[in-house]
C-alpha cells in the first residue's frame, strides 16, 4: 500500500486538495485501485479513501483543468505527466508534510 500510494502522491493535481482529516480522495483509472488493497489501507491508517474512476486521460485533463472536484491525488499516465507539467497541473510533494518518507524503503521495493 505504502508504494501504491507513494507512486500516485507524486502526482498530486493542483485542482486543489480536499485536505478533509481522516478522509482521501483518490482520482485513478476506473477498476484500477484495488478493493482489497484500499480495504487494507483503511484498516490499518483509519482514512476513508474516496475513489472517483475516469476512463481516458483526456477526460481526467479536463477535469482537472475545469477545476476538479477537490482530489487528493491523481493518477495520469506517464506519457500524460508531461502534459500535465506543462500546464501547471502537477504539485511537488512536500516531504516534511509525509513523516511516514522516511521508512520506506529507496528502491520502491516493499
Amino acid at each position: 500500500m505504502k508504494r501504491l500510494l507513494t507512486a500516485t502522491a507524486v502526482l498530486l493535481g493542483s485542482a486543489g486538495l480536499a485536505l478533509a482529516e481522516g478522509e482521501l480522495q483518490l482520482f485513478n483509472w476506473g477498476n484500477y485501485t484495488s478493493p482489497e488493497l484500499l480495504a487494507k489501507f483503511e484498516a490499518e491508517t483509519g482514512i476513508k479513501v474516496t475513489v472517483t474512476d475516469y476512463d481516458s486521460n483526456d477526460v481526467a485533463l479536463a477535469k482537472i483543468e475545469a477545476g476538479g472536484a477537490g482530489f487528493d491525488l491523481v493518477v495520469p499516465s506517464a506519457n500524460f505527466v508531461p502534459i500535465w507539467i506543462e500546464k501547471g497541473l502537477i504539485v511537488p510533494l512536500d516531504l516534511a508534510k509525509l513523516p511516514n518518507h522516511a521508512i520506506l524503503p529507496r528502491n520502491g521495493k516493499m
